[in-house]
């Protein structure tokens, strides 16, 4: 008889940018059941009405065609018939926002794993991985060229930590980089992640304290998209002052200058929701792994444009161009201030993005008030 667990997480995210649509994609996501053959998802909207019932080979599912709002959704593993072992509970199920995994290490050593000369014995080493983002459907691989390092399991902690175990016995020495994926989104790489080596004269308790010594790896979340990076005009941003901006009376954001901007999301920060740097004022609701964004005016979605604009994320900064090109009567000054200087600079861009600002900032320009 197969036994499953079948407690199962549904999570659902809405993300700013993706490989597959410019636009976003839907994505719910939830446990892996072992064993299972297949999953069957339920998804009713807030009167009741079931409008997803699909049978699925994967542990999440694109939900593209579902606006934003509240449902009600459950899941069930397969069995070998391929028919609901049992289901899940119905789950609350909001569209929310996440970002692309990141990684980011302090030291620049990779992590020893060992590998024992011996192959009577299985020489099985624990990984821990930190960063953000982290999803229960993220894909996690250690490999160099055509060899890949097995891993026996992976548990994801929390968004910002995943443990592995992985089984070196057989595995070549050398380096291996770490990849780490999300559904639909770019892979985040870390060249030389590990290092596969074989015990020299060290006794066995001398190696695994050199084993737990070498995961130790600190991280610091690096964050999509980082605001106190951005430069400024003149092209320094040591000398910005972090200041309260008040809003000037009959001014609307899209009459501020971009120094006013830059200064406003300085302030703009949701002391209560330390998972992100969105600026407050576009922020709905603040959650441990998420937050809820507010577009109930076309100011919130400008200024959380404008936060992309800025960002150090390259598939962010297209998207932002897109959309102030589309939206641009009225023009939001900011925006256009920081397109020409983007433009001015653009030597400093890579080919596909600048491409995209030759396309779209004639637009932005032309586009009267």
């Amino acid at each position: 008889m197969i036994r499953y667990n079948f407690k199962i997480f549904v999570i659902l995210f809405l993300f700013v940018s993706s490989l597959l649509s410019q636009e976003g994609t839907k994505l719910i996501a939830w446990k892996p059941i072992a064993d299972a053959n297949g999953y069957q998802i339920q998804i009713k909207d807030k009167s009741g009405k079931l409008i997803l019932d699909k049978k699925i080979n994967t542990a999440y599912h694109s939900i593209e065609e579902l606006p934003s709002g509240i449902y009600m959704v459950r899941t069930a593993p397969l069995n070998l018939f391929k028919k609901p072992a049992v289901w899940s509970v119905w789950k609350d199920l909001e569209i929310i926002i996440s970002e692309p995994p990141q990684i980011v290490k302090e030291v620049e050593k990779p992590i020893i794993l060992p590998k024992t000369e011996s192959k009577k014995e299985k020489t099985i080493s624990p990984i821990t991985i930190e960063g953000e983002h982290f999803l229960e459907a993220t894909k996690v691989d250690l490999s160099k060229k055509d060899d890949q390092l097995p891993i026996v399991s992976k548990e994801v902690k929390s968004s910002e930590r995943i443990e592995l175990k992985v089984d070196t016995t057989e595995a070549k020495t050398g380096p291996y980089d770490l990849t780490v994926t999300n559904p639909y989104q770019k892979p985040k790489v870390v060249k030389n992640f590990v290092q596969v080596e074989v015990p020299k004269s060290e006794t066995k308790q001398e190696n695994l304290e050199e084993i737990k010594k070498n995961e130790r790896v600190k991280t610091v979340p690096e964050s999509t998209i980082q605001v106190s990076n951005i430069q400024t005009n003149n092209g320094n941003n040591s000398n910005t002052q972090k200041q309260k901006v008040s809003l000037p009376k009959g001014k609307p954001f899209r009459d501020f200058s971009y120094e006013e901007m830059m200064l406003f999301l300085e302030s703009d920060v949701a002391v209560n929701c330390k998972n992100t740097k969105i600026p407050a004022f576009t922020l709905s609701e603040c959650h441990k792994t998420y937050v809820i964004l507010n577009f109930s005016s076309e100011d919130n979605q400008s200024v959380f444009e404008f936060y992309k604009l800025v960002s150090e994320n390259e598939t962010n900064r297209i998207s932002a161009y897109r959309y102030f090109s589309s939206h641009c009567n009225p023009k939001f000054r900011p925006a256009i201030e920081r397109m020409e200087l983007q433009w001015k600079n653009r030597t400093n861009l890579d080919p596909e993005e600048r491409q995209s600002l030759a396309e779209e900032l004639p637009k932005f320009r032309s586009c009267s008030r």
